[in-house]
């Protein structure tokens, strides 16, 4: 309803609470709070909510307000908190709250049946109005006024009790944005989230776009922290990414969701990561996050059922890094290989006492399949007394070009590490074959806490290890095989008077082998294995054995014979070469690294 000068009001209960910093003569002095004295010491800041004196007693403060503009009309309103400063019940006043615009027009704001009628001694209440202007233009509002009518005297008179300035300060519906500087947190900037009964504070600390099973995702991460001296609950609220066109005028809002479903508590000085995946269009690179809550405003219809309109305000915009991106910090001294990762202290991805560290890097061949590929051989660690899963974590490659390459786990059939045991889990990536780089980022990351989306645990600079040849020392880690003897021997297969056949040759060659175990760490059947590849003077494959370091036949130290059988030939060749390869099967075939030759 419209409402000029004189106008037909409604009784409406109130309290309002909104994130402004406009001053007027009315206004209590905003008195910094423990929190806010900390935040500053802390570079932090906090946006104080002013309050103002309604009556003696009781005072409000505005913590939302709307004004959006649909189909339907102009949408207004409003959320008002209430203290009560006095020692006994007060009977909060029978008072219109209406909405000035800038152009003198004002707007009754309907109170909502459940709208608390009295405040109990010093404690707060909220109270909600909403109204729908039948008009197609956008306002502008300037004021919320709080006014006393006299019904019984004619004309009525209206006294106007209160008037609060709010120019600038309603949230515009989904594609608003804040322009008030206090409003506008950089990224990295430790923020508290405004008009919010709540003391935690929240760092964006990395942001990036992937491309999962449900299409283009951008993953935030907040660093949570609770520095009051009681357990807190995380209140609700939602970040939307806002992406605007080269000219800044055409804004389009990605709505983005919490990925933890379930309620979050904080002990006291705990702190903790959350995630928010916004569902975005391809190539699309958001400008800003909007940082916001929900409000409803309940009412009865005319049966007297109720109805609840639902609603989003605006609290905060968060400016993104540069390029749209940024992950943990890359390590700035090149990895040693065999020593733990340091992972982020505020993730349980890895259990504590458990070390991850990669023990090889080594680039392998796959013959006539165009693509080459790098196994990674990963050791975990149980430094507990108590049996610990392995950790699911995935692991990626980053060229000197930032060319991401994923790692392909390999199948276990472990699901434990004792305690004061290691294991070791290989990572397959497949690249192309004329890539020649020898320096990579490798990033682990965390596939399960925020899923779909992943988070970085850490990143790593480092070379491949130099694929060099020992014919004499061979390893296969955690195994290092000494070769103390190998000799290749012929046969000729005569046939018999009988059955006569033409003749064939097999080859035999002895190895007198020590076998060291280099640590206690566990392998399965999945690790890779010793192949044994026979070819003659020309490269031609002959033949190829495959021997395992677990299960029943596997290698052992001392003297074994290994027989090359159903030759690719009909004819006795000289001199052979057998070729010592470490394979591991990958989920793209078998991936092979030469590790010695044997030349006759």
């Amino acid at each position: 309803m419209r409402i000029n000068t004189k106008k037909t009001s409604l009784s409406i209960l109130m309290s309002v609470c909104l994130m402004t910093t406009a001053q007027a003569a009315w206004a209590d002095t905003v008195v910094p709070s423990a929190a806010m004295a900390e935040a500053t010491a802390q570079g932090t800041s906090i946006v104080a909510t002013p309050s103002y004196k309604l009556n003696d007693s009781l005072s409000v403060e505005i913590k939302s307000l709307l004004n959006e503009s649909s189909s339907d009309g102009v949408k207004i309103a409003a959320v008002i908190r209430m203290k009560s400063s006095a020692g006994k019940v007060v009977k909060i006043p029978d008072l219109d709250l209406r909405a000035r615009t800038a152009e003198g027009d004002e707007y009754t704001l309907q109170a909502s049946v459940l709208n608390a009628h009295a405040i109990r001694p010093n404690t707060t209440e909220e109270l909600n109005y909403f109204v729908t202007v039948d008009r197609k233009e956008a306002v502008s509002l300037s004021e919320l006024v709080w006014l006393s009518v006299d019904w019984y005297s004619f004309p009525k008179t209206e006294t106007e009790v209160l008037t609060v300035p709010v120019t600038g300060l309603s949230w515009d519906g989904p594609l608003s944005q804040l322009t008030q500087p206090e409003y506008i947190k950089a990224w990295g900037q430790s923020f508290q989230i405004p008009a919010i009964d709540s003391p935690l504070f929240y760092t964006p600390v990395a942001v990036s776009t992937e491309n999962t099973q449900q299409g283009t995702m951008t993953s935030v991460k907040l660093l949570v922290q609770n520095r009051s001296a009681k357990k807190e609950t995380l209140p609700e609220f939602s970040l939307d990414g806002r992406a605007v066109n080269a000219s800044g005028t055409d804004a389009s809002v990605f709505a983005g969701k919490r990925v933890e479903q379930s309620a979050i508590s904080l002990d006291p000085q705990e702190q903790r990561y959350i995630h928010y995946a916004i569902p975005t269009d391809k190539n699309t690179v958001l400008s800003s996050l909007n940082l916001v809550t929900n409000e409803t405003f309940k009412q009865l219809d005319a049966k007297g059922n109720p109805t609840v309109i639902p609603y989003s305000i605006g609290r905060l915009t968060i400016t993104m890094p540069n390029a749209g991106q940024s992950d943990i910090a890359i390590e700035g001294a090149p990895y040693e290989y065999n020593t733990p990762f340091r992972f982020d202290t505020n993730t349980d991805a890895i259990d504590s006492n458990m070390d991850v560290s990669l023990v090889e890097l080594h680039m392998h061949e796959n013959e006539g399949e165009g693509y080459q590929t790098v196994i990674g051989k990963y050791k975990l660690t149980n430094h507990s007394d108590q049996p610990l899963p392995i950790p699911v974590f995935q692991t990626k490659l980053i060229t000197e070009n930032g060319q991401t390459y994923s790692g392909s786990r390999q199948s276990t059939t472990t699901q434990e590490i004792m305690p004061n045991t290691s294991y070791v889990i290989s990572y397959s990536y497949i690249m192309p074959s004329e890539l020649k780089d020898q320096n990579f980022i490798l990033k682990i990351v965390d596939t399960k806490t925020a899923a779909p989306v992943s988070t970085t645990l850490g990143a790593y600079r480092l070379a491949l290890q130099p694929n060099s040849l020992n014919e004499e020392m061979l390893t296969f880690y955690p195994f290092k095989v000494k070769v103390n003897l190998w000799q290749l021997s012929a046969k000729a297969n005569l046939s018999s008077a009988a059955a006569p056949s033409p003749t064939t040759y097999s080859y035999k060659l002895k190895l007198d082998l020590d076998i060291e175990r280099q640590e206690q760490v566990i392998v399965d059947q999945n690790f890779s294995k010793m192949s044994l590849e026979l070819v003659d003077p020309t490269g031609r494959l002959l033949s190829v054995k495959t021997l395992s370091f677990t299960g029943v036949n596997r290698l052992v130290s001392g003297t074994q014979f290994i027989q090359f059988d159903n030759l690719k030939t009909d004819e006795q060749e000289y001199p052979l070469t057998v070729n010592v390869y470490e394979t591991i099967t990958t989920p793209t075939g078998e991936a092979k690294r030469l590790v010695a030759s044997f030349k006759e």
